[in-house]
């Protein structure tokens, strides 16, 4: 990891939030009580960082670097995962989320979506969990704490 990574890191207190992902499904859709099923298809990883300089201009470099490393992190994960698991990186350039101990501060946000590729119809599982688990592990030694 570089040095630059790591005081990126700290200088803007990222930091992660795991939350359920899920997939709402329409059962019978051209009828006239069409049912809905919910579906848990995987995770959602939400990372945050605060903007230190205050401008709500984004994305900036520390952003692009941070999107790079995570995607990094994403493309590694997935190349060691097994039925048909997904792992991908969604960017959020334009959205400032807002934080901190006051709840005014910007934060930015990327996400790491933990799926599969098995059926709009199937629940995560072990492969999705796994992955989880490792991404976790990655984000923890990239010294990003789960909130």
């Amino acid at each position: 990891m570089s040095k630059d990574l790591r005081s990126l890191i700290d200088e803007h207190h990222a930091f992660y939030e795991v939350s359920p992902y899920y997939l709402v499904l329409k059962e019978k859709p051209g009828s006239l009580t069409p049912n809905t099923r919910t579906i848990q298809a995987g995770f959602d990883v939400d990372i945050f960082g605060m903007n230190t300089n205050k401008e709500p201009l984004l994305p900036g470099p520390d952003y692009l670097m941070g999107y790079a490393e995570v995607q990094r992190l994403a493309e590694e994960i997935a190349r060691h995962t097994t039925d048909s698991c997904s792992v991908h990186v969604i960017a959020f350039p334009d959205r400032v989320a807002l934080g901190g101990p006051s709840h005014t501060e910007p934060e930015g946000m990327l996400r790491v979506r933990v799926s599969h590729h098995r059926g709009l119809d199937q629940p995560y599982g072990l492969a999705e969990e796994q992955a989880l688990k490792e991404l976790e592990n990655q984000l923890k030694q990239l010294g990003i704490a789960r909130h």
